[in-house]
């Protein structure tokens, strides 16, 4: 018998709409004011809603520009390259060692009950301890190699994270399914990728949203590490500083591929970020 669903009191609402607008409201201005003319960032008092809306703002993140104090500005297209091609590649490999670890981990008891947490702890380091040693690699190799050794340290920095989430997907998938293939002819190594990973896809598309977020979004290492035409757009958006138009339709820009990609697996999130939730 299915039972039925409360409803939410007048409070309960209350407090849901305040709950969006509160979380709502950065991002509604953050894409207002990409539209707004550059002239009216500066008014006194603010101006939340332009009437003279324009397009110039995210015409100036691809084209080169004069910026309000005269001064010859670039185009910001390249930054938005190179972070898809890092971003893509760091995430793409980070998953991946992850799921073999994981597997090793959950599995196979390698390391025993300290292995998982060793992983974790380089975790705890922060960014800025890492950025500066690497910082010094990358004058000594040249620029030429930074999106490569900055795809490296994101590597580096976001497998632990990969590692503990796809652990924790596979505990909870029975090792009976896995038994069951092997005993119809899987190996083991098959089992693991044809029965156990399709049966966990939920927690994996939640993985590789959380880490590609991180590479996308990290920017204390690639500050210390992007230069010239390779900086990343975290490092382009606090070099457009005196530009604050560009500012913000950059980071507009930059939140589309994450919308995409979080809409394009919303149906395995659900299940992915619940998972293991309920106990047996």
């Amino acid at each position: 018998m299915l039972r039925s669903v409360r409803r939410l009191s007048p409070l309960d609402r209350l407090g849901l709409c305040a709950a969006l607008i509160f979380a709502l409201f950065p991002v509604l201005w953050l894409f207002s004011k990409s539209f707004m003319p550059w002239v009216e960032y500066t008014a006194n008092p603010a101006i939340w809603i332009t009437s003279n809306p324009t397009f110039d703002n995210y015409h100036n993140v691809f084209f080169d520009y004069v910026n309000l104090m005269g001064w010859p500005q670039s185009s910001s297209w390249r930054a938005m390259v190179s972070s898809a091609i890092i971003s893509i590649a760091a995430t793409f490999f980070s998953v991946l060692i992850g799921l073999l670890a994981a597997f090793a981990i959950s599995r196979y008891r390698l390391g025993g009950n300290f292995m998982a947490l060793q992983i974790l702890s380089f975790r705890m380091v922060p960014p800025i301890a890492v950025a500066v040693p690497f910082a010094i690699i990358g004058t000594t190799i040249g620029a030429t190699f930074t999106p490569v050794l900055l795809t490296l340290v994101y590597i580096a920095y976001t497998v632990p994270l990969a590692t503990w989430m796809l652990k924790s997907f596979i505990d909870q998938t029975p090792r009976e399914v896995e038994e069951a293939a092997m005993m119809d002819g899987m190996s083991r190594w098959r089992a693991h990728f044809r029965v156990t990973l399709p049966l966990m896809r939920g927690g994996l598309a939640a993985t590789i949203l959380f880490v590609f977020i991180l590479n996308w979004s990290e920017g204390a290492i690639a500050l210390a590490l992007a230069a010239g035409r390779y900086v990343t757009i975290p490092v382009q958006i606090a070099d457009k500083v005196a530009s604050p138009h560009v500012q913000v339709s950059l980071a507009v820009l930059a939140a589309i591929p994450l919308l995409i990609l979080g809409f394009s697996i919303q149906r395995h999130l659900s299940r992915g970020f619940t998972f293991g939730a309920i106990k047996q």
